[in-house]
């Protein structure tokens, strides 16, 4: 008997292997499911309960989305936490995780609810070398879906425009992260993560109008109010992007990574630029975890060749 990861699906908890979704599921048929991804770091949870977290942000999706998990916030809490508990045992104590939901209406009016975890090392390991190196960004010709369609804010599974937009990026260059705009040409967000710009020292965010209202992006706010960082919200054109002096993707597994390029164009400072690196060490201090440090570590151990037999 193989000892697997166990995954919470509607009410039980079963291997990895057995946890699977109807063909009929609204979620595989239409699309029609909302999904959160939480991390840890040192095995504690990144604002996972409580205000502004990502528990409050997945029952409001399922609310605009009109998706009936069946559980209430409180059931649904310690539904997740039971899942960590049965599998802390697969984490080394220096190794963190994903903690996955994903909510349908399911089949025949039984809601399918999935909460599982699995490690961040992989993906930590191949991207820690953008810490230092930053990433090439890319406006591609696919664009964000608008709000008036599809409110960026629901977290949804329906993105199959992200997935276009990946793309074309990588046919520019097989690293390039794509950077989205809206139908009026402002910038939006990344394909799973925000996206933020510095110039003249003022941190900047494209307006919440198309975007995901993106958990980590919001503790870079606080870091930021908290390290005198002045932060504005606002259209921003490729042009002010291009012309900025820093700029960088942020995301649940590796926080923040700096943008060196966008559409081939250096910025003004090198990655990772200085206000960059405040903020990226004032979310270090906030968490009290050297989040990029661990990145390095797993890279060291992805890259290390066997020994000698």
């Amino acid at each position: 008997m193989t000892d697997e990861r166990l995954v919470y699906k509607s009410g039980d908890f079963v291997p990895e292997s057995e946890a699977s979704l109807s063909i009929f599921d609204s979620g595989v048929g239409s699309g029609h499911m909302v999904f959160e991804v939480t991390r840890t770091f040192n095995h504690e949870p990144f604002r996972l309960t409580g205000p502004k977290s990502h528990l409050e942000r997945l029952h409001a999706s399922l609310r605009c989305a009109q998706i009936d998990s069946g559980m209430t916030p409180e059931e649904l809490e310690a539904a997740t936490f039971e899942t960590i508990e049965r599998n802390l045992h697969h984490f080394g104590p220096d190794d963190d995780f994903w903690i996955n939901h994903y909510i349908s209406n399911g089949t025949e009016g039984r809601p399918s609810v999935l909460i599982y975890v699995r490690s961040l090392a992989g993906v930590l390991a191949e991207r820690a070398h953008f810490y230092d190196e930053g990433l090439d960004a890319v406006i591609p010709t696919q664009q964000s879906v608008p709000a008036r369609l599809i409110d960026p804010k629901i977290k949804n599974t329906s993105r199959l425009y992200y997935r276009i937009a990946d793309v074309q990026a990588k046919q520019v260059s097989p690293d390039a992260w794509a950077l989205l705009t809206d139908e009026d040409g402002f910038i939006t967000e990344g394909t799973g993560s925000n996206f933020m710009m510095i110039k003249d020292g003022v941190l900047i965010s494209p307006e919440p109008r198309n975007i995901l209202l993106g958990i980590t992006r919001g503790g870079i706010i606080d870091v930021a109010e908290r390290i005198g960082v002045p932060f504005e919200e606002r259209n921003i054109e490729p042009y002010d992007v291009i012309n900025a002096d820093e700029a960088f993707f942020s995301a649940t597994s590796v926080v923040m990574l700096p943008v060196r390029t966008v559409n081939g164009h250096p910025l003004s400072a090198e990655p990772p630029g200085p206000v960059y690196l405040r903020l990226r060490e004032g979310f270090s201090e906030m968490v009290g975890f050297d989040f990029v440090s661990q990145a390095r570590r797993y890279a060291g151990m992805l890259n290390r060749e066997p020994a000698a037999v």
